[in-house]
């Protein structure tokens, strides 16, 4: 037995090894019987998926799961193999041997039967992945689709589409980009190109939605819009709260770039663009004047134009009148259209220069379209201070500083003695308006201080016009006149009926003519006209309403119009940049006179004793670089109790002392030169502020050689957020004795500052001034410029490194001494501008590995290269000025 047991356990295992494959010889048929069943089986179960899922995709919004596409697939391949195994399973029984009971072949019987068994497997396993399938579909996404729309020819927004192009589909960051422009500037038309191009481009967005939003925004409507366009049915949509819409339609997370979405859209103010959360801003502008002509020539046609010689003339003059506004070519394009006889075109032109408001097209065109930005203003402050902008003729660049001036002037922001609230409410106007894009900022490089200016557009000038006439029904209301024939007598007579006239030009050469009776005149402007003298009597008609008279700019009056003197309810009188020597006693009848501005009057002005004390001014501004005002003026200005804002020039120590001492409240600018003797100014700064030249922004000291301190009592050390020259932005010191300027740790806004002609000048900001202080004072963090000339003595600006901001410009000329400027590592992580003389930047130490633009200053083309590489061109002269941009390092560096 115990030799057996073992013995049967072996035999036993044998047959098990051996009983398969024998399965495989003497079971065939059975085994075949059992997969032709379940291949049908499972032919069923794929048909019955095929219908679920042709089903559900037919009725659209769906599409068959990668899960059930995949399943499908591996059973139409196993069914094939099947079919091939079945066929020679069939084949194989019909060749019988051995009594009928062996195959013939036990070979080929074996691999057939172990085939067979695999497939069984397979079949078995298919359909246990066919239970493990959750969702045979899924929802479809919306079909790529863009809504055609019929687009003209354009021209001259290829650049613009390129940008926007790029930001739309190459930047994914871009998820929200506002496009904003005046009215009929071409927003629409350019939004229309990128609509065109969505149609055709492989961009990656599978449906374009457009909406139009009016101005009185209907939610309900656009939701409906969107959801139509992205096949949500009528009945998912009907019973759904506004809540339940809102976040069917989801949105586009600003926070992550998961939802690859985006918005584009167009508006005429720069603000909705911020209010959006647009990550991309894009000024739609007018077209040049090239651009703009050939928009014309293509919608009038160029045969049309090329009819005629003389109506080839008339059209460019045409254009131009239009200042490249698309709107206002097309509109007038449509007018002109299919008219070949000159004479009509030269009656579209000078209605066109003269009275655009009589031809009807612009009205129902133009004005009505540009109107939608004015009337989306919103406050009546903000639409009277831009419809006074017509006061000032075509394509005049408008002072920003003189603008807000007659803004307060007139009482058109608000009717208050705080002259400097009221000239920030100004700055807020004007932004206001820049950014509905009524008017157009610029900047004049050679003047920092005054150099701000904004512009309105010749169209949309005309519209305001059109409006402050009453919309074309008070064509006198207000009368703008640049030539001379306009002073004839015959429209001399329309100043009756006028509240506003502007007499502006070279053009004008005198006045010869007395206005009639002006009851209704305000404003009265004559400026930069070659008038020499103003007739006796000219004012006399005036007297009753007059408030506001602006001879500035007329460098050939001598006089004093004195007819002025009777204007009693005067309130801004300008008679700065004219040749007046005296102002007349008789000054002091206008009681309502709140603005004087005598600025820059060529040689001494004189001021008789008594003449201005007793006038409520609230302004006074005798500044420029003529006049000299006597130690009795400053006297006399001590008395002005309603005085709280000065600009003055003064020539003498004790009056310069007074000035310092005595009307901290209301100086804002001050010019001290050619004061002898003068060798310290002392200031008393009080550390709760009440004392300090709170308005002050513009210091100029010149020609006081004896000057070597300016004496702050208990500032310097002591409190450094308490500053003695809060709001000093300008400051030029020039011919004096500073040793150096520490003393401008108290101006913690200043932007320009510039230093020429101290010999014993050493550094800009002295030993005294500890780093923990200069970090404390803000110094120079604002800074746009730094110009230093002439200072043989100066070592150093600061010991101390200092934080300056993006863009600060150095100019360094004429000093020797200084070879570094106060930056460490992290000012270098800005750019920054030098210009300077050949022998200083010889001496100049800087990294030669820093990347900068290499300006030669017209001797060739701005290049970028290494600061190492641009020593040696230096090195090879001859070269006498440059300017170089050091550009940023990267933050690895």
């Amino acid at each position: 037995m115990d030799f057996a047991s073992p013995l049967l356990e072996l035999v036993k295992g044998l047959w098990g090894l051996a009983s398969k494959p024998l399965g495989y010889i003497y079971n065939p048929k059975d085994n075949v019987c059992t997969l032709d069943k379940a291949n049908e089986n499972l032919k069923a179960s794929s048909e019955d998926v095929k219908a679920k899922v042709e089903r559900e995709e037919g009725g659209g919004g769906a599409q068959r799961t990668n899960q059930v596409e995949n399943w499908l697939g591996e059973v139409q391949e196993f069914e094939g193999r099947v079919d091939q195994v079945l066929q020679e399973a069939r084949e194989h029984d019909r060749i019988k041997c051995l009594s009928r009971c062996l195959p013939r072949n036990c070979w080929s019987s074996y691999k057939l039967g172990k085939r067979v068994d695999q497939l069984l497997n397979e079949v078995r396993e298919l359909q246990h992945k066919k239970g493990e399938i959750s969702d045979f579909t899924s929802s479809l996404p919306p079909p790529r689709q863009v809504l055609k729309m019929p687009l003209d020819k354009t021209v001259g927004l290829d650049s613009s589409l390129n940008t926007v192009w790029k930001w739309l589909v190459d930047k994914k960051e871009a998820r929200v980009i506002g496009l904003y422009g005046a009215g009929g500037v071409g927003k629409t038309t350019l939004m229309r190109r990128i609509n065109e191009k969505l149609s055709h481009a492989n961009h990656g967005f599978e449906v374009v939605i457009w909406v139009v939003v009016s101005k009185h925004v209907n939610e309900d409507s656009i939701r409906d819009t969107i959801r139509k366009k992205l096949n949500i049915k009528d009945e998912n949509w009907e019973g759904q709260s506004r809540d339940e819409r809102a976040l069917h339609l989801g949105g586009i997370p600003h926070s992550s770039l998961e939802n690859e979405s985006k918005i584009v859209f167009t508006t005429r103010e720069k603000q909705v663009c911020h209010l959006m959360g647009a990550n991309e801003i894009f000024e739609v502008r007018c077209l040049t004047p090239e651009e703009a002509l050939a928009l014309f020539e293509n919608n009038i046609g160029k045969s049309c134009i090329h009819s005629h010689l003389e109506i080839q003339e008339l059209a460019n003059n045409i254009v131009r009148e239009c200042q490249g506004l698309p709107l206002a070519l097309i509109t007038v394009e449509r007018a002109m259209a299919g008219r070949e006889n000159p004479n009509e075109w030269k009656h579209a032109l000078t209605t066109l220069r003269n009275n655009p408001c009589k031809l009807s097209c612009m009205v129902e065109e133009v004005y009505h379209i540009l109107q939608f930005s004015y009337n989306s203003l919103n406050d009546s402050t903000i639409k009277l201070c831009f419809i006074y902008c017509c006061l000032f003729p075509e394509d005049y660049p408008i002072r920003v500083n003189n603008l807000i001036e007659l803004w307060i002037g007139e009482g058109l922001l608000r009717d208050t003695n705080d002259v400097y609230s009221m000239r920030y409410k100004g700055e807020y106007v004007l932004r206001t308006l820049e950014m509905a894009c009524l008017l157009e900022s610029g900047h004049d490089d050679y003047d920092d201080y005054e150099g701000r200016h904004v512009k309105m557009h010749d169209v949309i000038r005309d519209m305001a016009t059109w409006i402050a006439r009453d919309r074309g029904q008070k064509e006198n209301k207000l009368l703008v006149i640049v030539n001379q024939e306009d002073m004839s007598t015959e429209m001399i007579s329309k100043w009756r009926e006028a509240k506003k006239v502007s007499l502006w030009g070279q053009w004008i050469q005198n006045i010869d003519q007395t206005p009639p009776m002006c009851s209704q005149l305000k404003t009265l402007f004559v400026r930069e006209t070659n008038v020499t003298l103003v007739p006796k009597g000219f004012f006399n008609s005036m007297t009753a309403r007059l408030t506001v008279l602006d001879l500035s700019n007329n460098r050939k009056i001598k006089s004093f119009p004195e007819g002025i003197c009777n204007l009693i309810n005067l309130r801004y009188l300008n008679l700065s940049d004219t040749r007046i020597s005296a102002v007349p006693k008789k000054i002091r009848k206008l009681t309502h006179l709140r603005w004087l501005l005598l600025d820059c009057i060529f040689g001494d002005l004189l001021i008789p004793r008594g003449a201005i004390a007793s006038l409520p001014l609230n302004v006074l501004s005798m500044w420029g670089p003529y006049q000299d005002f006597n130690e009795e003026v400053v006297e006399e200005l001590g008395h002005m109790q309603g005085l709280i804002d000065l600009s003055i020039k003064v020539c003498q120590s004790s009056s310069t002392l007074k000035i310092f001492q005595s009307f901290q409240r209301c100086i804002r600018r001050v010019n001290i030169k050619n004061c002898e003797g003068l060798t310290h100014i002392p200031i008393s700064h009080s550390l709760k502020g009440s004392g300090n030249f709170s308005h002050l922004d513009v210091l100029n000291l010149v020609d006081c050689r004896m000057l070597v301190k300016m004496e702050i009592n208990q500032g310097i050390g002591q409190a450094p957020n308490c500053y003695c020259f809060p709001s000093l932005v300008e400051v030029h010191v020039s011919c004096c004795g500073f040793l150096d300027l520490s003393w401008l740790v108290h101006a913690p806004k200043l932007q320009r500052l510039r230093v020429d002609h101290c010999d014993s000048m050493e550094k800009i900001i002295g030993d005294g001034t500890a780093r923990e202080e200069l970090a404390a004072s803000r110094l120079f963090s604002r800074l746009k410029s730094l110009k230093i000339f002439n200072l043989p003595k100066l070592r150093s600006i600061c010991d101390h490194a200092l934080l300056f901001p993006q863009g600060v410009e150095f100019l360094i000329r004429s000093c020797p001494g200084l070879r570094k400027l106060p930056l460490d590592s992290n000012g270098a992580r800005r750019s920054f501008w030098i210009s300077g003389d050949t022998g200083w930047w010889e001496k100049f130490e800087w990294d030669p590995a820093v990347r900068v633009t290499f300006d030669l200053r017209c001797a060739g083309p701005v290049e970028e290269m290494t600061y190492g590489e641009a020593e040696r061109i230096i090195e090879g002269g001859p070269i006498y000025f440059i300017r170089m941009e050091f550009l940023p390092r990267e933050p690895s560096e």
